[in-house]
């Protein structure tokens, strides 16, 4: 189930980026482009971190289930 939430994460977070980013660059307000980039690389930065806490989280997971059915 999180590796559902986390890819689903990962993509919905990179497409409402390139959306927000898309609308502050048709609006053309002043220093647009820079407001643009930085909203672009900040969304896309924020879902890959989110993205690769919850792998981990996952991978962590499996390693601790592993050891409690050693043990």
């Amino acid at each position: 189930m999180l590796v559902v939430i986390a890819w689903v994460g990962l993509i919905g977070g990179i497409l409402f980026t390139v959306l927000v980013s898309k609308g502050i660059w048709e609006s053309n307000v002043e220093m647009a482009f820079p407001k643009t980039v930085l909203t672009f690389v900040g969304g896309v930065g924020a879902s890959v971190v989110g993205w690769a806490v919850l792998m981990q989280i996952i991978s962590i997971s499996d390693r601790i289930r592993r050891i409690e059915n050693k043990i």
